[in-house]
């Protein structure tokens, strides 16, 4: 029999260990991201193409850590800062390798818009780097089913020696595609950084135009890869969609993440 995906936790998920995690709701979007998606899109020069991405590991802070810009390709560039009081670096590393498992450790990441995951593999041990994660979640009012194939750092030009120290920064990246179509559309990176008071996120999305690819090699995939690219540019209502998804999941995680790392992130209980 097969069991119905939905919205929500339902009896057998409330017998879980981590069910206590789980809220009805969420808390409002800080009032800088508010602030960032009424002042967005900005320029196209105000974001670094995916190919610049190490930039995130200079220090201090771009001209724009949240917002986005909309460019002449049909791509779109986003960002947000999501600031994460008594959480370290590696508390994130080991959730994404934890939650794909599981529909409903999913869900705690966002329980209002998160339905499902999986790792297309259907192993579910703890790693997440040369895995594909295959999720059902609204972004906005659509049910986008997506492909999270995530990549080692350096593939993005993350520098294996500056990111050794979990303890100090966690680079988490990963190409975006369709789960039903063997179709690529974007990259994302987040870095996840130590501060005095516990860490921050710094998220980049780089979507539609140059970064949709179909996966298969040769000479007709990339010239139907051009067509695509120039049919159904990102819009100003998409871009902004991401940029709240991503501040609204970051922020709800974050505040109960130290205390489910604390009790489920050993051998017995992972």
């Amino acid at each position: 029999m097969k069991i119905k995906k939905q919205i929500g936790y339902s009896k057998e998920d409330w017998a879980t260990s981590y069910a206590k995690f789980f809220t009805e709701g969420i808390a409002p979007i800080p009032e800088s991201v508010l602030g960032a998606l009424s002042t967005s899109p900005y320029s196209s020069e105000a974001l670094l193409p995916v190919a610049q991405a190490s930039y995130l590991l200079q220090p201090g802070y771009a001209a724009v850590e949240t917002g986005y810009c909309l460019l002449p390709d049909g791509s779109a560039r986003v960002a947000i800062l999501t600031q994460m009081p008594e959480v370290i670096p590696v508390m994130w590393d080991w959730w994404f390798g934890w939650h794909g498992c599981q529909d409903n450790r999913y869900k705690l990441w966002h329980p209002l818009a998160h339905r499902s995951a999986k790792w297309k593999d259907g192993r579910s041990d703890l790693a997440y780097i040369g895995r594909t994660s295959m999720i059902e979640e609204y972004i906005g009012k659509n049910m986008e089913k997506a492909s999270i194939r995530f990549v080692d750092p350096s593939e993005l030009g993350f520098k294996s020696t500056q990111i050794l120290d979990k303890s100090k920064v966690v680079v988490i990246c990963a190409r975006v595609g369709y789960t039903h179509y063997p179709l690529d559309f974007g990259w994302l990176a987040h870095q996840i950084r130590a501060t005095e008071s516990g860490s921050e996120m710094r998220s980049r999305f780089w979507m539609g135009g140059e970064h949709i690819q179909i996966r298969a090699k040769g000479i007709l995939p990339r010239l139907l890869s051009k067509v695509l690219q120039k049919i159904r540019p990102i819009s100003n209502q998409q871009a902004g969609e991401i940029l709240q998804h991503c501040s609204e999941e970051m922020n709800h995680l974050a505040a109960f993440l130290p205390q489910l790392y604390a009790e489920m992130a050993n051998p017995e209980t992972k």
